[in-house]
């Protein structure tokens, strides 16, 4: 409480307050407060800044959300504006998933589907109901750059999390509320499994942070199983073309092993061609490089035999005994722990 009334006194405005049940357990190991330029960043070249006050959305409050999505028009198109790891364990009934890994891809989604969007009832949400304030706004501005200010854009006041506490059976929300503390998750009281491990396609729905994707180290769904007998690489949606090919350990592979990667990458890498694929070049000419001097490393006769198969953590490097993925964000363990 004290912390509140700290933080208010900077502001004018009331501050909408989110409180939630938890354990004694420190959620936050690294808990720092910071004045910043911009909450979410989109990585922009705007003439002028975004302003949420003028050129978000509608907002609507939990009870308006549910009853518009009630009416389930075949106009309506309702927009998670959350990354997919987040999507793929809980999201609303009908909801599209953008296919982000980060908020910063938010334009480009826009961008590639602006004009089916142009016309419906387009309804966004997101967690707490912050990134909907700048995806909204940069929607309605596209939007009024194509000489549309008619179609209407509504965000879910307060998120999420607001719905759940006014629907606390789910409501149209199914599955669970992905949340970036240790607590993982939020869930409904009757909350469902709605996500699947991208390795057997089996029900789970629980985030691991030693599970991430071995090109852009976004959480990856992995059932307990799977992992058990896995390496420990995983491939996200967006980088999934690159399975079995792009590995961020490569001392274990043996030089035989390494051509055929080197192989598969060159044939990749040829196939990414346009204006929009110069990342994912970079990330593959990168690799394939990597590779290169890891062979040449084996075939001079100065490299030493592949490394036992030991698992080591994506992000840290370190034995995966030493750092099971708490090193994940806010999942990381404090110094005290």
């Amino acid at each position: 409480m004290a912390y509140e009334v700290a933080v208010q006194s900077f502001f004018d405005s009331q501050i909408d307050w989110k409180r939630s049940p938890a354990s004694d357990q420190n959620l936050f190991p690294d808990f720092v407060v910071k004045k910043v330029s911009e909450l979410v960043g989109f990585g922009l070249q705007e003439p002028e800044p975004l302003d949420v006050h003028t050129e978000a959305g509608t907002r609507l409050s939990p009870q308006e959300f549910h009853s518009q999505l009630h009416q389930n028009s075949e106009e309506l198109r309702l927009i998670d504006v959350r990354n997919t790891f987040e999507y793929d364990v809980g999201h609303f009934d009908g909801a599209i998933d953008p296919g982000m890994t980060h908020t910063a891809q938010w334009p480009r989604f826009v961008k590639d589907n602006i004009q089916d969007l142009r016309g419906r009832t387009v309804m966004l949400y997101c967690t707490g109901g912050i990134r909907c304030e700048k995806a909204s706004a940069y929607l309605r501005r596209r939007l009024k750059d194509l000489g549309d200010s008619s179609t209407p854009v509504f965000q879910l006041e307060g998120g999420i999390h607001r719905y759940l506490e006014a629907f606390p059976d789910g409501g149209h929300f199914q599955g669970a509320n992905f949340v970036f503390d240790k607590r993982a998750q939020m869930r409904s009281g009757s909350a469902s499994v709605v996500g699947r491990c991208s390795e057997c396609s089996s029900p789970w729905d629980t985030h691991h942070g030693g599970r991430v994707c071995a090109v852009c180290r976004a959480l990856v769904l992995v059932c307990d199983a799977c992992d058990a007998t896995s390496s420990g690489e995983y491939w996200c949606p967006e980088h999934s073309e690159m399975k079995g090919i792009y590995h961020h350990f490569l001392d274990r592979f043996s030089a035989e092993e390494l051509q055929l990667q080197a192989g598969a990458l060159q044939s990749c890498l040829a196939k990414e061609v346009g204006t929009r694929k110069k990342n994912r070049r970079n990330t593959l000419r990168k690799k394939l490089m990597q590779v290169e001097a890891r062979l040449a490393f084996l075939t001079d006769g100065a490299g030493a035999s592949p490394a036992p198969p030991i698992r080591r953590c994506r992000a840290c490097e370190r034995p995966y005994s030493e750092c099971p993925g708490s090193c994940w964000g806010f999942w990381r363990h404090s110094a005290a722990e």
